[in-house]
């Protein structure tokens, strides 16, 4: 016990180590990592930061855009200059000369679309060497405005760098008759590489002005999913070593309620884990160590007992023959011829012999449950047992197991035993007026049941838990220690007894015996 009450002490000091030791490992779990995968993230990002955003890189985007920006304006000073010498040619001017309606020479349009207005700004004629070209109507709406330019110039059109426009005014004998406006389309991979390298270059500079707010906010961005799911992990885990730190204080809570002498105390098993089995085997435990406590309280009892029976024995049973002589000689001494009295004295001889072989009885009882002899071991079948007793008892239905039931035991005690439960059987179902008696074998987990039931009149409940107690007895005569050496024999024997009872209804022994060859 005290070794139970110090294992408890130490179990809860334990489990609350334990708890503490798990939250602090899950936290750590959880925190450490943050620290290297800051660094690490930080520093890959630093990394590619430094390798993007480079002077190299930027020399190299700033000189594609400047060629980029060189070659448009090359390609519109060449437009500017198509434009001019096509305000000298003599088609273009027998347009504005004669309002005729020429061919125009294709290759001189070098792909593009020319237009032709006069000094009011309306459009005369309209000539491309490339119909299915989309050229807008919107560049027409904002040429009026151009009518009283004088000199060629480039006009910035309002569809970006799809098209380069040019104005040139077209003169004849010195007077300036109208002008022309020719359009002429960039090619689509420059309009494309232009765009690619324009954009990238202003994300560039974009990137570069900010790059201090983009690894803050990449650095903000994996914390604030990192953290959460830090976050998510402790809550977890405290959840999950709540489940197994109870588990464990309910197992040390039992464990002291055991040293205090509570053997009741059992541990709920409610999952199918490693806490579930250990709970297990601590009830188990406990089941044994109450059933061994029990049988030790048992044998205490029963030695104390037996020495006060084995001084009753020899205290009760030393008069009594000195007793009987001398009641035997006042019988015999008397010669006298009175016949009353005569009478009266065999009758007081013979009720003080009745009562002193009485105790002699019981002085042999006293000595019998003193003595106990041990066990004399044989193998043996149990049907053979079952056998011999039908044919003692024949009013009682005995009912044999159907195969062989061999274990070692001691024949003659084990006899006496179902003897003595069939004779209170007997006796409790002539006290009710009738009744039957059965004796039944049977075979379950490795051990021999041996069951005497009657439809008696029962154990009264408050004596059912005591009843195999010596000087416990319900019946009137008799001193209680029939089934006190019941119990003996079969615990000797390495088996247990029960009893089941309801009152006025009967009882249920049941033996169980190991089946040890």
């Amino acid at each position: 016990m005290d070794f139970l009450k110090a294992l408890s002490l130490e179990g809860f000091g334990s489990v609350k180590r334990l708890r503490t030791k798990l939250i602090a490992a899950l936290l750590t779990a959880a925190l450490l990592p943050v620290f290297p995968v800051y660094y690490v993230v930080r520093h890959l990002l630093r990394q590619s930061i430094e390798v993007g955003y480079n002077q190299n890189v930027e020399a190299a985007l700033e000189a594609a855009a400047g060629l980029s920006r060189e070659l448009f304006n090359r390609y519109r000073g060449e437009t500017l200059e198509t434009a001019e010498a096509l305000a000298k040619t003599p088609w273009v001017r027998r347009v504005f000369r004669r309002g005729e309606v020429v061919h125009p020479d294709t290759l001189a349009l070098d792909g593009g679309h020319l237009d032709f207005y006069d000094l009011r700004g309306k459009l005369l004629n309209t000539f491309t060497a490339h119909p299915e070209l989309p050229f807008p109507e919107l560049f027409r709406s904002t040429l009026a405005p151009l009518a009283g330019k004088s000199s060629p110039q480039i006009i910035e059109a309002v569809g970006g760098v799809r098209f380069v426009l040019a104005f040139a005014p077209v003169n004849l004998g010195g007077n300036k008759a109208g002008f022309i406006v020719f359009t002429r389309p960039i090619e689509t991979k420059f309009q494309r590489m232009f765009a690619r390298v324009v954009k990238v270059n202003q994300m560039f500079k974009t990137l570069d002005l900010f790059e201090g707010g983009v690894t803050s906010g990449f650095i903000l961005s994996f914390l604030s999913i990192y953290l959460p799911i830090a976050a998510l992990s402790i809550g977890l885990g405290v959840y999950f070593s709540g489940r197994i730190i109870r588990p464990l204080s309910t197992l040390a809570e039992s464990t002291r309620r055991v040293a205090e002498g509570d053997w009741e105390t059992r541990v709920p098993v409610t999952t199918k884990d490693e806490i579930a089995e250990v709970s297990t085997a601590f009830n188990e435990m406990v089941a044994r160590l109450q059933e061994n406590q029990e049988q030790l309280i048992q044998l205490e009892k029963m030695a104390a007992w037996r020495e006060i029976a084995r001084v009753l024995a020899h205290e009760i049973k030393n008069p009594l023959t000195p007793m009987q002589l001398m009641v035997q000689q006042l019988k015999d001494k008397y010669g006298g011829d009175d016949p009353a009295y005569q009478k009266l004295l065999d009758e007081c001889t013979a009720i003080i012999i009745d009562e002193i072989n009485t105790l002699r009885n019981l002085a042999r009882e006293f000595s019998d449950f003193a003595r106990m002899p041990g066990l004399n071991l044989e193998t043996g079948d149990l049907n053979e047992l079952l056998a011999d007793l039908a044919k003692l008892y024949p009013e009682v239905k005995c009912e044999g197991y159907g195969a062989p039931l061999k274990t070692r035991f001691d024949y003659e005690k084990m006899r006496r035993v179902l003897i003595n439960l069939i004779e209170n059987s007997l006796d409790s179902i002539r006290q009710k007026g009738g009744g039957k008696v059965e004796l039944k074998l049977s075979a379950r987990e490795n051990c021999a049941r041996l069951i005497c039931s009657d439809t008696g009149m029962g154990v009264p409940e408050e004596l059912q838990k005591r009843i195999f107690e010596p000087y416990v007895s319900t019946k009137k005569s008799g001193m209680g220690l029939g089934l006190a050496i019941v119990r003996r024999v079969v615990t000797e024997h390495g088996g247990k007894i029960t009893l089941k009872s309801d009152v006025g209804a009967g009882a249920v022994f049941t033996i169980e015996l190991p089946l040890k060859t």
